[in-house]
């Protein structure tokens, strides 16, 4: 019996021999997918290794834990169909190790993004560099038509954003034609103070409680129909930086985030998988003091005097690198923000530089 099946062995492999893989003698080519994930989510195929036949396609899926959000697959090279979808495709024509990154971080969904210049409805005596008054109304808009913050209804009395602006930017004292509450002086400046961002007065803001029981110097444009007053509060910040800011979009808050300068190097889009909206990343590049189309200054000197360019912050990204390791954006803690220019997209994400800047001031309101 023992030389019998000998013998069966030896045929088998003159067989194999003579025909080849025909008979499948040889076992099948496959390739090798090693999963893994950083920390903040988990991966679908599970972290491991896994084996495939040639040219298969697998479904990956990354999804984040609490707090966390999908940043991008590295590893997988032209194979992965898209590295910044959490749910996306991997065609095995090779061996590979595919990591999905995740980062801490939140965006606050459907804040709106209004844009230079206001609608020139007061009408406004200079319309340019009025990027703090339409950040402002951002935040108004959204806490009025968006959240419908019961302590918001009718704050902007059903107007655009570019119009309420106008009204903001009186109070701010924007271009230095407005409220002679803000104490700037006949200084003919172009744009507004940081400090007066916020348009605190006696613990108010002077725009949201804006009513027959709010006592104001130089008389205001006439207050439109259908404004209703509030009481709000804020707080300013010019040492604490980011954690401020962390700390108020965490609370479910816009602000408002003015840097000491804003010329910005476009870098990549990626795709926020909670809310679907393509977050456009920048860069800082060199200093200055200027743009123009559309003209705005931004200069002075630092902190709540300076004049710098003014955003609304809408969430943050906490230790992120963009585009890998060995790509040239920094790993670094990002805010997303809305800029006031037209000409940029809606969500840009930009590092936080502190101290020496670009960021200069935060400017929170409380409902």
């Amino acid at each position: 019996m023992k030389h019998k099946l000998i013998s069966v062995a030896l045929i088998a492999i003159l067989l194999c021999m003579v025909l080849g893989n025909s008979i499948a003698c040889n076992p099948a080519t496959t390739y090798t997918l090693t999963m893994s994930s950083t920390a903040g989510g988990n991966v679908t195929p599970a972290v491991g290794a896994h084996n495939y036949s040639p040219a298969t396609v697998v479904n990956l899926t990354a999804t984040p834990a609490g707090g966390y959000r999908f940043v991008n697959w590295t590893g997988g090279g032209t194979d992965v169909a898209n590295a910044t979808a959490a749910t996306t495709t991997i065609t095995m024509n090779a061996a590979h190790t595919v990591i999905a990154h995740f980062a801490l971080g939140t965006l606050i969904a459907n804040v709106p993004d209004a844009n230079q210049p206001p609608t020139n409805t007061i009408p406004t005596p200079n319309p340019t560099n009025f990027c703090a008054p339409i950040a402002m109304s951002n935040i108004l808009e959204y806490w009025d038509d968006v959240a419908n913050h019961a302590n918001a209804q009718n704050v902007t009395a059903g107007l655009i954003p570019e119009t309420v602006a106008e009204y903001v930017g009186w109070f701010m004292d924007t271009n230095n034609a407005g409220s002679n509450r803000r104490g700037n002086g006949a200084d003919g400046h172009a744009g507004t103070y940081a400090r007066d961002i916020l348009m605190l007065t006696l613990g108010n803001m002077d725009y949201v409680l804006w009513d027959a029981l709010n006592p104001l110097g130089t008389p205001p444009p006439v207050r439109p129909a259908g404004k209703v007053g509030h009481v709000w509060t804020g707080a300013n910040d010019y040492a604490t930086g980011f954690a401020f800011c962390k700390a108020e979009i965490d609370a479910g808050r816009p602000l408002v985030v003015c840097y000491r300068w804003w010329n910005l190097v476009p870098g990549t889009n990626v795709t926020d998988p909670q809310s679907g909206k393509v977050i456009s990343v920048y860069q800082w590049g060199s200093q200055t003091s200027n743009s123009t189309n559309p003209p705005e200054q931004w200069n002075g000197t630092y902190g709540e005097y300076c004049i710098g360019h003014a955003v609304t912050c809408v969430g943050y990204i906490l230790n992120w690198d963009p585009d890998g390791l060995g790509g040239p954006l920094p790993s670094a803690n990002w805010t997303i923000v809305h800029d006031t220019w037209a000409t940029t997209p809606e969500n840009i994400a930009v590092p936080w530089i502190s101290p020496g800047g670009p960021w200069n001031s935060s400017h929170a309101v409380l409902l």
